[in-house]
């Protein structure tokens, strides 16, 4: 029997008053990769931060119990955070410096410290950017230098929270391909994911949390018999509708380096459209770029028939509402209700306007009850609802979604679904997006894009 690499069993696991675990037990042994999964709130993430080492370490946490690494190892264990800005230290120009800062830490020589990045970065396929600036990547190119950065610290076990949330379809294909690889070089893997197809794909065995206990163990190809379906709500568009969003022609990029080249794409009035293509193809400049926080080079930008193209951030915000792939970068006010009432307010929206607008968004998304609690204090899955419902208050006629049902569970894709269906009644919105499923069933138009350009256009039927 192989080596042990974690053994943990905890009693009780609290946040103050709050158990966040309870009676858990697990051992992960070299070359075993374990599933992790629950709704959210079950205690996931807790329990990767337990196996990692890091929860009393990190957190405020109290355990009751022992998290032991019986490998060893300098660390024992590597973290791969289900945010990958959170990941980012920042400390160097490049992919490859930032993956660098782990090895240097640990003081090795120049030349040990290159094989490993180059290592890393190979085996997490981000070899081709490895001399880019990290804040100019794509939200699924940004996971694979976290996985990278953690490949780079050699440990025995590897715990990866939501690695797959930003991935496109072949590249979770080839991600999952790259942890039975790793396995099979020796290392533990503890895998929490909500995507059941990722998990029977990738791993042996499959906990399932709930309320912070184990209620379920075994073959994920057992256990995990589908993914949850939501009920296709998806509007086709509207013959001779009049074109809500309208890019024509649109050139932009970073420093000297172009993204999108001539780009041309509308999106309907009454329409849930899905940008999708892989990661880097350019879905998140041409957000950017509508919002403007990428300069247009060339090409018009129209909403509703405004033409936008020049003007700046502030006087867009009535027109288009943009969430990005890290949503806790656009919250900061104390409360969630002070934070939807935020951009109403700013645009000088009368305040039983602007009271109606914050209600309605945020009974959308299901935090209609949560409206005095600190947005810092909801799960990062509720965090994303609230950036949407803050986008949505002083509505525009336009909302784009990054990346929205990223780690979200059945219930909190269903919030999302319906918050879409509202902008739709009163505009139309577009979903940057790698999950196939909640696009077939919602967006009536699903445009791919390569290479900085629209590759492929698909209407479906209502």
């Amino acid at each position: 029997m192989s080596e042990l690499v974690l053994d943990l069993a905890i009693a009780r696991a609290r946040f103050g008053e709050r158990t966040a675990l309870r009676d858990v037990r697990l051992q992960v042994r070299r070359g075993e990769i374990v599933g992790v999964t629950g709704r959210v709130g079950a205690g996931k993430t807790t329990l990767a931060l337990a196996a990692a080492g890091l929860l009393a370490r990190a957190t405020r946490a109290s355990v009751d119990g022992s998290i032991a690494h019986p490998a060893g190892g300098s660390p024992p264990a590597s973290f791969v955070f289900e945010n990958p800005w959170t990941q980012l230290t920042e400390l160097g120009g490049s992919v490859e410096e930032e993956v660098a800062v782990g090895p240097e830490n640990q003081g090795l020589a120049p030349d040990a410290i290159r094989r490993r990045v180059d290592g890393a970065l190979a085996r997490a396929d981000a070899a081709r950017f490895a001399s880019r600036p990290p804040r100019e990547l794509s939200g699924g190119e940004l996971q694979r230098v976290a996985l990278a950065s953690g490949l780079a610290l050699d440990a025995p076990l590897i715990v990866l929270d939501e690695p797959t949330a930003q991935l496109d379809p072949r590249a979770a294909e080839e991600f999952t391909r790259a942890l039975r690889a790793l396995a099979a070089q020796g290392n533990g893997i503890v895998l929490v994911e909500q995507s059941a197809r990722v998990l029977r794909a990738a791993a042996e065995r499959v906990l399932v949390l709930d309320e912070g206990a184990i209620v379920a163990e075994g073959d994920p190809r057992t256990i995990l018999r589908g993914e949850a379906a939501l009920e296709p709500a998806r509007a086709g568009p509207v013959v001779g509708a009049p074109r809500t969003l309208e890019v024509r022609g649109l050139s932009a990029g970073y420093a000297d380096r172009d993204v999108l080249r001539e780009l041309s794409v509308e999106v309907p009035r009454g329409v849930i459209t899905a940008w999708m293509g892989e990661n880097g193809a350019g879905k998140s400049t041409l957000a950017r770029a509508i919002m403007g926080l990428v300069p247009a080079r060339a090409g018009r930008i129209a909403v509703s028939g405004v033409d936008i193209t020049t003007l700046p951030v502030e006087r867009r915000a009535p027109h288009v509402g943009l969430v990005f792939q890290d949503p806790g970068a656009q919250l900061f006010a104390r409360t969630v209700h002070e934070e939807v009432m935020f951009g109403p307010r700013a645009l000088s929206i009368p305040r039983d306007q602007a009271l109606a607008g914050a209600h309605e968004a945020l009974a959308a998304v299901g935090l209609e009850h949560d409206a005095q609690v600190n947005p810092a204090d909801l799960t990062p899955q509720a965090q994303r609802r609230l950036a949407i419902a803050a986008a949505m208050a002083a509505r525009p006629p336009m909302l784009i979604l990054d990346e929205p049902t990223a780690g979200q569970d059945a219930a909190g894709r269903a919030w999302i679904a319906r918050a879409l269906v509202l902008q739709a009644s009163r505009g139309a919105a577009a979903v940057i997006t790698h999950d196939v499923e909640f696009a077939e069933h919602l967006c009536s138009q699903h445009v791919t894009f390569a290479r900085g350009q629209v590759s492929n256009i698909r209407v479906l039927s209502a």
